[in-house]
């Protein structure tokens, strides 16, 4: 489970208070494990398009925090930041913006953006 690993990117990037708590907290991504299990759960073929709607709408809201956070984390660090790590996140962005629905895919960019937070937020 990587829900302590969105926690941490969204309490890296935000002071506390600064975005509501129900953001910053892991019951969302939790939430979307339940749902990603429960897809997983079922055969393609029953069309279990109400559990499917269910991963993607808390997949979306999971998705937009992490987007967000990526984004102001750029503004908060990029006077420090080199460019190449710029790009990167900005490339991370631009990923998210399309019609992504890849857990293992948000898994792996929010591992990636800690890395690169974590190079800056302690300076």
């Amino acid at each position: 489970m990587r829900h302590n690993e969105y926690e941490f990117l969204l309490n890296n990037i935000y002071y506390k208070g600064i975005i509501g708590n129900q953001a910053i907290s892991a019951d969302i991504y939790q939430r979307m494990q339940k749902e990603y299990s429960k897809l997983n759960f079922y055969a393609p073929n029953r069309g279990e398009r109400e559990t499917e709607f269910a991963f993607k709408k808390s997949f979306l809201i999971v998705r937009t925090y992490v987007q967000q956070a990526i984004k102001d984390g750029i503004r908060n660090f990029q006077s420090a930041m080199q460019a190449t790590d710029v790009t990167k996140l900005n490339y991370m962005v631009a990923m998210l913006n399309r019609n992504f629905f890849d857990k293992r895919g948000l898994d792996q960019i929010i591992s990636n953006v800690n890395t690169v937070f974590n190079q800056y937020s302690s300076n």
